[in-house]
């Protein structure tokens, strides 16, 4: 293993060492329709489960408006391990399962984009909280 690659994996591991919560990442892959009532079920998908981190962009947060309502939109960072992530991206939905701060556990962000790169020590994802 070159130098550089050991350096790479140095890195991960103390990305990895602040990632002290632990999120559920899951995505819709299709519907299935009741024969009876029609309604339309989403087919919900787990594409990761296990440790992040919650990372703020000190970015000002929008309030968008629809119709007759407001809601704050604040943009953070969600980092997730390299290893065991390729299954995440663009419009999937995380969910804090479990938090050093107890005010995190339930909070729901919207994948924006991901970080594929190169010697990527952590996945930067872009996330959205929207908040009602």
């Amino acid at each position: 293993m070159s130098r550089v690659l050991r350096l790479v994996e140095r890195g991960r591991r103390a990305a990895e060492a602040l990632m002290l919560d632990s999120c559920r990442i899951t995505k819709v892959d299709g519907y299935t329709v009741d024969p009876v009532t029609a309604v339309n079920t989403p087919n919900v998908v787990i594409t990761y489960e296990g440790p992040c981190k919650i990372q703020s962009l000190r970015a000002y947060e929008s309030t968008p408006t629809g119709g007759d309502r407001q809601w704050t939109v604040s943009p953070l960072e969600l980092h997730l391990p390299v290893t065991g992530t390729a299954d995440v991206g663009t419009d999937q939905r995380a969910e804090i399962l479990t938090s050093v701060d107890p005010v995190n556990v339930g909070r729901v962000l919207r994948i924006r984009s991901g970080d594929r790169k190169s010697l990527q020590t952590a996945l930067r994802l872009a996330v959205d909280e929207v908040i009602d």
